[in-house]
């Protein structure tokens, strides 16, 4: 152990600061390991491409006439294929560079400066030509004097180290070091405040330059270190302690030819000799090895070159510079994504550590190969050569690895004039000064023809400026000699037009055989094939992309968006269960779709509600989920649509919120709100104001409002809206009107929908029959039509004979129903009641009808007076939530009835907020506050926001028209008179206009009388 950590006997001036350096160069090696797996993430990482599409998702639905109609909204599936970002610098591994660079720097000036004279003036000029590299005259510090900071730098740490050199000898390192940390922290000083250039700027130049000087540090490392994998070798072979434990001769060749044969194959790989998809070990691990190998590797060496400076500290700190500089330049080249260098490095590794590992591997048999045999601890003596001496050991290696380079036309060359060029690219982009930037990038490539990075860049620009034919001209470049999954991608989606399927696919293909584990590609190509009837190819590659995605809520995102639009409920279901535990937005909201459309509740316990909408993602899983919760009394999405809306940056978003916010508002108990909403929408969107007509006229069906519905169907279809024809037809037919019923079902033949016409045909055909026929020769679903049609024109006994007539048990119960409303509407409650009685044992315990029987029963119950029972019953009997409503109504007549008018005025005001739709509660809240409080006009303003809700409400404009006398507002009064004149029978309108000029009469009077 103590050979390991030799430090641990230094002084403490030596060891704190070593032991510091070495954290420091553990902390390089943690980075360039950390760059080169995602390095290329962050240079030009994955991005997405969203693609919305619509899915009808049912809102709420009803039936009416026996026939169902449902409410649909725009739900959004969400399609997300991969792409290609654009290229990034990357200043936060600039910044770390230069920093660590900086303490390297201060090291090894402190480091130099214990060195005898000649080899410390031979440092202190390598020290200069390094600074050199740092171009500091560019950045035009102390006004435009070109060179004077590079003089300065160099002039205070070549003065301060040689004055510890020549004349403050007995300073310990740590001063030294402190001396020169305050030197090199001046300078950078200098260097930041004199620029005037923007920090990361400033920090990209020095380091980008500067890559000459370190990527030179490099190599010498790496020839520094390139043969100590096989010292190691010979090390394992031959350090035990008792010759029985050392291994033998031929144990240490084998190892040592295995080890360099994995050299010859990489070699043979690089220049294209061999082909083959075998085991190689990674050149930048032999590095690794190397450098660790070469750790304890410079203290053993210390006998070759003592005679210029110790290994203490000075070898050792120097070992620890290069080695920290070293895996500085080669992290930061993977961290810019720079291929030309980092393919520069890889092969500098092999050759020098097969040129070397050769020259070694000969210099230890041909020195100690008997020793060796004889099972001696050679590692002990390796510098001490008695026939063939290190010298020529070094010669001999160093033209091999010469030979080597010069054997690949000198490509080692060009690759570094190519990653140089790269990265003052990226300095003059940073900087925003395209037109250099692509110079520099035409350059690399001129260097490194078809180079990942320049062509990629180059693209880039060529993306930003919209110039597609090119961009693909660059990208294709980039595939020529390094394909990558991800220029695969970029170019196969810039075949996006449907006329390029094909070339798109080939690209995709090509990608796909050569990456035979790119999840990436398989998505897209699934996605691809996802747009034609292939359905085999769409799972496999779906499959596929399953299996080598890291990110499968991506994958199931897109399967769970292809199945649902598709209609392939069987397997959506098996993705279902598979993704309850998915995190990511896009997956959480073609879920909460899919759930909307298999009619199964929301997950309570995924509830989105952002701050604001950051994304695509955000708004459709808000509006998925908002969809999904509707019906369910839940209004505190209202304050976050509220918000969204108010934001100028959602106005994309603008018209679905404002609807999602009506429908909110209508179905969570604020009808008059959710109404307002949407009839202005329908106002002001003429792409779709058909479908927001429509959509009101549901809501009217809901509401039992018929002839309101009619009215808001025939503004659809006048606008185009072709579902609405039918529509229509059937909400005059609730609305009793059979005669215009028929014409308007006549209407649906211009729609062409075959099987809208034959329902409309059907009911038509039902409508303009005779009881008797109807009774004796139609099927009783046509009776029920017919009864429910015709209802209020019926007698008695025909509803009777009717309802008698149906058979079918469901068909039956629903006739029951209808000959109550009927009894109810002739307000005769104890035929009424009867009929309820014999109802109710024929229905279901729970469902619509049973809720409307309770809720018939709890009418005549509170018609007859019988106040307690529907007190004591009301909260017992079964009701649907929208049926649960009518409890505050029935409280506020009960209310006053008792006397408790502060008590009933306050439940009508609750009642009115959510049954304003009920012509009865508005009427009874009217008469209420004109008969409590008739000094104000609450009352004229209830009846004016009840006509204003329901237009077509009869009894309403007679009740506003005398309510409006009675406030002196004769014209208001005179226009509701022109208005009932259509909406009442020429009887029954003469009879009310002669109630109303009685009581203008008694109006005009009593004004008359308080005058006098």
């Amino acid at each position: 152990m103590n050979k390991i950590k030799f430090w641990e006997g230094w002084d403490t001036d030596i060891r704190y600061p070593y032991l510091f350096l070495l954290l420091l160069g553990v902390l390089a090696l943690l980075l360039g390991i950390y760059h080169y797996f995602s390095g290329e993430s962050l240079a030009f990482g994955w991005d997405k491409i969203t693609d919305l599409q619509v899915v009808p998702l049912p809102v709420h639905e009803i039936t009416r006439l026996l026939e169902p109609f449902t409410l649909s909204a725009d739900g959004y599936l969400i399609f997300e294929q991969y792409d290609v970002g654009l290229p990034t610098i990357n200043t936060a591994a600039a910044t770390l560079m230069l920093i660590i660079l900086a303490l390297c720097v201060a090291f090894y000036t402190a480091a130099i400066s214990t060195m005898k004279q000649l080899p410390y003036f031979g440092s202190i000029l390598l020290l200069m030509l390094f600074l050199a590299t740092f171009n500091f005259d560019v950045l035009g510090a102390f006004g435009n004097a070109s060179s004077q900071l590079l003089l300065i730098a160099i002039a205070l740490l070549a003065i301060s180290s040689y004055a510890f050199q020549a004349f403050w000898k007995g300073v310990n390192f740590s001063l030294r070091l402190l001396a020169m940390l305050l030197v090199v922290l001046l300078i950078g000083m200098l260097t930041y405040r004199g620029g005037g250039f923007p920090a990361e700027l400033v920090t990209l130049h020095l380091v980008n330059y500067s890559t000459i000087g370190t990527l030179v540090a490099t190599v010498l490392f790496i020839l520094w270190v390139a043969y100590e994998n096989v010292n190691a070798l010979l090390w394992i072979n031959t350090q035990a302690k008792t010759p029985e434990r050392r291994f033998s001769m031929w144990q240490f060749i084998l190892v040592s030819v295995l080890y360099l044969l994995n050299l010859v194959l990489l070699y043979l790989r690089h220049i294209g000799y061999l082909q083959l998809d075998l085991f190689y070990i990674n050149g930048y691990f032999i590095l690794l090895l190397s450098a660790v190998a070469g750790f304890w590797g410079m203290r053993q060496r210390e006998q070759y070159y003592k005679s210029l400076f110790l290994f203490r500290p000075t070898g050792a700190v120097l070992y620890l510079v290069f080695a920290t500089i070293a895996f500085l330049s080669i992290g930061y080249a993977f961290a810019t994504a720079n291929d030309p260098l980092t393919v520069f490095y890889h092969d500098m590794i092999v050759y020098t550590h097969l040129a070397f590992g050769v020259g070694f591997f000969l210099y230890i048999m041909i020195n100690f190969g008997r020793l060796i045999e004889q099972r001696l601890p050679v590692y002990k003596v390796v510098y001490q050569p008695k026939s063939f001496s290190l010298f020529s050991f070094f010669l001999m290696s160093l033209i091999a690895c010469v030979i080597l380079v010069m054997r690949t036309q000198y490509r080692s060359y060009f690759h570094v004039q190519a990653g140089y060029y790269n990265y003052l690219g990226d300095l003059y982009s940073a900087s925003g000064n395209d037109i250099l930037a692509q110079r520099f990038y035409e350059e690399s490539d001129l260097y490194d023809a078809n180079n990942v990075k320049a062509n990629y860049s180059l693209a880039a620009m060529h993306r930003q400026d919209a110039q597609v034919n090119n961009e693909i001209l660059r990208l294709k470049d980039a595939l020529e000699k390094r394909p990558n999954p991800k220029i695969y991608v970029r170019l196969a989606n810039l075949y996006d037009e449907k006329q390029f399927f094909f070339e798109k696919l080939y690209v995709l293909q090509q990608g796909a055989e050569r990456f035979p584990e790119s999840g990436e590609i398989y998505n897209n190509l699934a996605l691809l094939y996802s747009q034609t009837s292939v359905q085999d190819s769409t799972e496999y590659y779906f499959d596929m992309a399953y299996a080598y995605n890291s990110d499968n809520d991506f994958v199931l995102s897109n399967r769970l968006a292809y199945y649902t639009r598709q209609a392939m409920l069987d397997p959506a279901k098996v993705v279902l269960e598979e993704s309850r535990k998915g995190k990511a937005k896009s997956l959480r909201s073609n879920m909460a779709a899919l759930r909307q459309l298999l009619g199964r509740d929301p997950q309570n316990e995924d509830t989105f509600m952002p701050d604001s909408i950051q994304a695509v993602e955000d708004f459709t899983l808000f509006y998925n989920q908002t969809i999904s919760r509707l019906n369910k009394g839940d209004t505190t999405r209202l304050e976050a649509i509220n918000s969204y809306l108010a934001s100028p940056a959602n106005q994309l978003f603008h018209e679905d919120l404002l609807y999602l916010k009506g429908l909110v508002h209508h179905y969570n108990g604020l009808p008059r709100e959710g109404r307002r909403v949407v009839e202005n929408l329908a106002l002001q969107s003429e792409r779709r104001s058909g479908y927001y007509y429509n959509a009101l006229g549901q809501w009217m069906l809901e509401e039992e409002n018929y002839r309101a519905a009619a009215a808001y169907f025939k503004q659809a279809k006048d606008m185009g809206y072709i579902q609405a024809y039918l529509s229509q037809g059937y909400a005059l037919a609730l609305a009793n009107q059979p005669e215009a019923a028929t014409e308007a079902l006549e209407e649906v033949a211009f729609t062409e929908n075959e099987a809208a016409v034959a329902v409309a045909q059907d009911l038509a055909e039902v409508l303009q029959q005779d009881v008797k026929t109807i009774v004796t020769e139609v099927p009783d679903k046509d009776k029920v039509q017919y009864l429910l049609t015709h209802l209020p024109r019926l007698s008695l006994e025909e509803v009777n004979t009717l309802v008698q007539a149906v058979e079918e048990k469901d068909l039956k119960r629903r006739a029951m129903i209808a000959r109550i409303d009927y009894l109810i509407g002739r307000k005769d409650w104890r035929a009424a009641y009867e009929a309820i009685k014999e109802t109710a044992p024929k229905l279901q315990p729970e469902g619509e009808l049973r809720s409307a029987l309770n809720l018939q029963q709890l009418k005549v119950w509170l018609y007859a007076g019988n106040y307690d029972a529907v007190l004591n019953r009301m909260d017992k009997l079964y009701l649907t939530d929208r049926d649960k409503r009518q409890r505050l109504y029935f409280r506020a007549r009960i209310a006053e009835v008792k006397g408790r008018t502060e008590e009933a005025a306050t439940r009508y005001e609750q009642a009115l907020k959510m049954l304003l739709y009920d012509e009865e509660v508005v009427l009874a809240a009217a008469n209420f506050f004109d008969k409590y409080k008739p000094e104000g006009e609450t009352a004229y303003n209830i009846l004016l926001s009840g006509i204003t809700y329901n237009p077509y409400a009869a009894e309403l404009y007679k009740a506003y028209a005398l309510e409006s006398l009675d406030q002196g507002l004769y014209t208001y009064a005179e226009q509701a008179q022109e208005t009932l004149q259509n909406l009442l029978p020429s009887s029954e309108y003469s009879t009310f206009i002669k109630k109303l000029n009685q009581k203008r009469q008694e109006v005009e009077t009593r004004a008359d009388n308080w005058q006098l």
